[in-house]
């Protein structure tokens, strides 16, 4: 994985933002990453894939999820 420079303009706001957030926000920042992150793939996967089923979709994500679970295992 490649580091991401935060001091970038690019990033800059989004660093800001984090730091200004509560213990308890923080906490719940993960969760909400994941789920958007999870939307993302599952957009990809249906423009990729027009002709599956939901479930087809989503099984598809627990799949890739499983793999990126176990690469990240490895490291």
């Amino acid at each position: 994985m490649t580091p991401v420079d935060v001091d970038h303009p690019l990033y800059r706001d989004d660093v800001l933002r984090a730091r200004r957030l509560s213990p308890s926000d923080k906490l719940l920042e993960g969760p909400r990453l994941f789920d958007f992150s999870c939307r993302i793939m599952l957009d990809g996967l249906r423009a990729r894939c027009p002709h599956l089923s939901e479930a087809e979709l989503q099984a598809r994500l627990r799949a890739t999820l499983d793999i990126v679970r176990r690469v990240e295992e490895r490291r």
